[in-house]
């Protein structure tokens, strides 16, 4: 029934359905700006009138058909005016929503107010479940009659509630970072009170060694390391009564790294389930673990910027400090000649040895772009390396037997390895 207009596809669904004004609205609701479903639907109503009276006229409809599509449009009183007799007694229920879905929009409405009213919110969201109920039955119709235009039954719900809640206490909805949402389960009608994720940008620092980001368990069920950053976020997400937690770090180092100098950007994900919290609390019960760590939170962000501190990875710049052990002697000679040849160079290299057994192999291509090297012993010397995000120090101090091209020991001509290594500074295109 692709081909068929407006109003034929209307005349066709009512023969079969009886339908409400909002609900035959919703079934076209793409089409037509600035009007309700509401407002669509009597407009289609009237308009299916007007069709069915021509049809009779023109005998091109039988008087049964006629009555019928009268009574699923819930519009019996029409029949005497079209000399129709009216042999039921009483409306037939809208398929869809069996008459209720204005019951549904008023009452939940002024439940949903007054819970925001008394959160003293300054914005909301409103959101449905258990709606499966009145979208099968949506969704016959719209197979069966092939309606791209429609609109769904919830979208509506959450749309229509969160307007009238808004008039109702003056209140507005937000849909990128509301305050509360308002849960409106349609089977019970009872109203869960969530409150968003709360995310925070910042940035921590490591000042020992042996610090992991994320807890490890042995095979044993012991930890690995005696503390990480994910403790110190699960201990604050306690505190605050949040549900659950995630952290997005941009990049990852080694447990036997330091992060000094400017830090590592992070976004921490609360669950809460309260509100009140504030970034200075959580900063400073952050901070209040361990000496060994340190937080600086800055700012409440959305969704959408883990998704950019994630994709900034790749494109980032680090500089790192690195204590170099050479198997030789080293002279300044040949320290000159590493700053020289890794100045604006760019390195082949494969995933180490080292990892492989949590990751894939694959070759990559990371650019260095400055190192500056200082002479501290016969077969000890420092090493800052400004390079781009992604790239492997030890590895590219070692070479990884060949895994990585080239590499400080290739350049030495004897084996090279990082002994100590931090990371100093960490810019991220976010």
């Amino acid at each position: 029934m692709g081909d068929l207009n407006i109003v034929d596809k209307t005349v066709n669904i009512l023969k079969k359905y009886p339908l409400c004004d909002r609900c035959l609205g919703r079934l076209f609701g793409y089409l037509g700006k600035g009007m309700s479903n509401l407002e669509r639907g009597k407009i289609l109503k009237s308009v299916t009138i007007l069709e069915v009276h021509r049809r009779l006229k023109e005998k091109e409809l039988d008087i049964e058909t006629a009555r019928t599509i009268l009574l699923n449009a819930q519009r019996g009183e029409v029949l005497k005016v079209l000399g129709l007799e009216d042999i039921e007694n009483e409306s037939r229920q809208c398929f869809i929503c069996r008459n209720r879905i204005e019951e549904l929009i008023d009452s939940h409405s002024q439940k949903v107010a007054f819970i925001i009213q008394n959160l003293n919110a300054s914005s909301f969201l409103v959101g449905v479940s258990s709606a499966q109920e009145y979208v099968s039955r949506e969704e016959i119709i719209a197979r069966e009659f092939n309606l791209i235009y429609r609109e769904n039954l919830k979208r509506e719900l959450k749309r229509e509630i969160g307007k009238k809640v808004a008039s109702l206490i003056n209140v507005q909805p937000n849909f990128d970072e509301p305050e509360v949402i308002a849960i409106i389960d349609l089977s019970t009608g009872n109203i869960e009170v969530n409150y968003p994720s709360l995310i925070l940008y910042g940035y921590y620092w490591k000042y020992g060694r042996m610090i992991s980001q994320n807890i490890w368990y042995t095979k044993e069920g012991r930890k690995k390391y005696s503390l990480s950053i994910e403790e110190a976020i699960k201990y604050v997400g306690h505190l605050i009564n949040a549900s659950n937690y995630s952290i997005h770090i941009a990049g990852r180092e080694d447990v036997d790294v330091r992060v000094l100098g400017s830090g590592r950007p992070l976004a921490i994900e609360f669950k809460v389930l309260g509100k009140g919290i504030s970034i200075e609390f959580i900063e400073r019960e952050l901070n209040s673990v361990t000496p060994w760590l340190k937080f600086g939170i800055k700012m409440k962000v959305n969704r959408g910027f883990i998704i950019r501190l994630k994709e900034g990875v790749g494109v980032s710049r680090k500089i790192y400090r690195a204590i170099v052990f050479t198997s030789e002697d080293v002279t300044p000679e040949k320290l000159g000649k590493i700053e020289e040849t890794f100045r604006d160079s760019v390195i082949e290299q494969r995933t180490p040895t080292r990892v492989l057994k949590r990751r894939k192999e694959r070759a990559r291509r990371r650019k260095v772009l400055k190192v500056k090297t200082a002479f501290l012993a016969p077969r000890l010397f420092e090493a800052l390396i400004e390079c781009e995000g992604g790239l492997y120090i030890k590895e590219l101090i070692s070479g990884d037997n060949g895994k990585t091209k080239p590499s400080f020991s290739e350049i030495l001509g004897c084996d090279a390895k990082c002994v100590m290594l931090d990371v100093l500074y960490v810019h991220e295109q976010i």
